[in-house]
C-alpha cells in the first residue's frame, strides 16, 4: 500500500498588506478566479460566506475531467488564516488552507495541502483525477501567482 503523500506547501511574496490579499483568498467562493483547477464555489445550507463549520460545495475541473467536492471551513482568522477539509463520502480526504504574514511592507503567503486520504483513496483519487502531490504543487504555484499579479495589479 503506497503512503499518505507529504504535505505540499507552496509559498510567495506579495507587494500589499495582508488585509489586500485577504480580499482574494479570504473567501473560498472566489476560488474561481485564481485556481487552474476550481471553477466555481457555491455555499451549501444557510452558510453564506466563511466561517468555521460552514459548508460549500465547489466544482473542478482537469482538461475533460470534471467533478465536485464538498468541503467544511475548519479555521478562519480574517487577514490571516482560512483552511477547509474536503470530504469524499463524508471521510475528510484533504486539507487545503492559505496563511498570510506581514513580511516587509508586503505579506507572505502560504498554501498547503495535507492529504488525508486512507491508502486506498489515494490510489482512487490518483486513478480518477491524476491527483498528486506534484501536480498540487504546480496548481498551487500557478494560484499564488495569479493572486500576486491580481493583487499587485498586473494581468494574471
Amino acid at each position: 500500500m503506497p503512503e499518505k503523500a507529504p504535505d505540499v506547501v507552496v509559498s510567495e511574496t506579495i507587494a500589499a498588506p495582508p488585509e489586500k490579499v485577504w480580499e482574494l483568498v479570504g473567501d473560498p467562493a472566489r476560488m474561481g478566479e485564481i485556481s487552474p483547477e476550481c471553477y466555481s464555489v457555491r455555499w451549501l445550507g444557510r452558510a453564506t460566506g466563511p466561517k468555521p463549520g460552514a459548508r460549500f460545495i465547489g466544482w473542478n475541473r482537469k482538461g475533460l475531467l470534471r467533478w465536485p467536492t464538498t468541503s467544511t471551513v475548519a479555521e478562519y482568522v480574517p487577514a490571516s488564516l482560512i483552511s477547509w477539509d474536503v470530504d469524499v463520502a463524508g471521510q475528510s480526504v484533504a486539507r487545503w488552507s492559505f496563511t498570510l504574514e506581514p513580511e516587509g511592507a508586503g505579506t507572505r503567503i502560504t498554501q498547503r495541502w495535507v492529504d488525508k486520504r486512507t491508502a486506498i483513496a489515494s490510489l482512487v483519487g490518483k486513478a480518477r483525477t491524476n491527483d498528486s502531490p506534484a501536480r498540487n504543487r504546480e496548481g498551487m504555484a500557478q494560484t499564488l501567482a495569479t493572486v500576486k499579479a491580481r493583487v499587485e495589479g498586473r494581468a494574471a
